[in-house]
């Protein structure tokens, strides 16, 4: 006999379906309301808008965020940026990156607050949905690189971002538990596998959606929205190098959710005839970068 705190799995995926259906509209109404850009990557973009921008001006409003601070320091002197002299101050790491990879960077650290959280039902999942993102975004920018695409970039944005609406579409899902759950404590709620499956359907528009408002470049929004699958008219195109990324990636396991090993190695070998590299060589490039990416976090 089926305990009666386990929800039949009818009922479970009805109401996964009634949830996608729901944020789905929302999405097409534009009436979500989607997470904002920090105010210091806002005041810092703006900043930057102005040709004649001062170094001191710049590290002076990053510096109002400590955890931005130390990111940026941190990252600076990641063993990928890092020089033998490790960089103390702000001043000196906004001078160090430059314009476009700090631009890069705040992105980054404005995505990486979506990905915190204080629910642990999601926290170990969103870890691993940052990784797998941080993970791609490199290679990615590799691969774009391999191809003489001479948009290596936009390709590790696209990257970063092509899964930026997985926590937002999961904190909206523990919302709407939460409200249930007060009028209803005993209400059916969909399993773990549901709620990913939810995730899974409905973030990429969601995501692109967020990296509209955020104004993010859009040649990274035309990415982010055509990666699910290849381009051959345009074979060097920085969708085509976050799609091969993404499946080489889930390839060597750095993925939260199932993945069809066969429709994988697919994506793999079709994405080596597009874009004409070396697999090998990109596969290799995965265990690095994943051991840069889990020193930097």
């Amino acid at each position: 006999m089926a305990s009666p705190n386990v929800p039949p799995a009818s009922s479970a995926e009805r109401l996964a379906e009634q949830l996608q259906r729901i944020i789905t509209k929302r999405i097409e109404e534009d009436s979500l309301v989607l997470p904002m850009l920090p105010l210091v990557a806002t005041k810092c973009l703006e900043v930057l808008k102005n040709p004649n921008f001062s170094l001191k001006d710049l590290a002076a409003v990053i510096e109002k965020d400590p955890i931005v601070t130390v990111q940026l320091l941190r990252f600076v002197n990641s063993a990928a940026i890092g020089t033998r002299e490790p960089i103390k101050k702000v001043q000196d790491a906004v001078a160090r990156l430059g314009v476009n990879q700090l631009k890069t960077f705040l992105v980054e650290a404005a995505t990486r607050r979506l990905f915190e959280s204080k629910d642990t039902r999601i926290l170990n999942t969103n870890k691993r949905i940052w990784e797998h993102s941080l993970v791609v975004a490199s290679v990615a920018a590799d691969i774009a690189a391999l191809a003489n695409s001479g948009d290596a970039e936009t390709a590790y944005l696209a990257g970063l971002l092509h899964d930026v609406g997985k926590p937002v579409v999961a904190a909206m899902l523990l919302e709407a538990e939460r409200s249930i759950r007060l009028s209803r404590p005993d209400a059916v709620w969909i399993s773990p596998a549901d709620f990913l499956t939810v995730v899974q359907k409905i973030h990429r528009p969601l995501g692109i959606k967020l990296a509209q408002k955020w104004e993010v470049p859009e040649p990274v929004i035309r990415a982010i929205r055509d990666c699910d699958d290849y381009d051959s008219s345009e074979r060097s195109s920085a969708a085509n190098a976050v799609r091969l990324a993404n499946a080489i990636v889930k390839e060597q396991g750095i993925y939260e959710g199932e993945v069809n090993k066969d429709d994988v190695e697919a994506m793999v070998m079709i994405g080596q005839s597009v874009l004409g590299v070396d697999i090998g060589a990109c596969r290799q490039l995965v265990g690095s970068v994943r051991a840069a990416v889990k020193a930097y976090l």
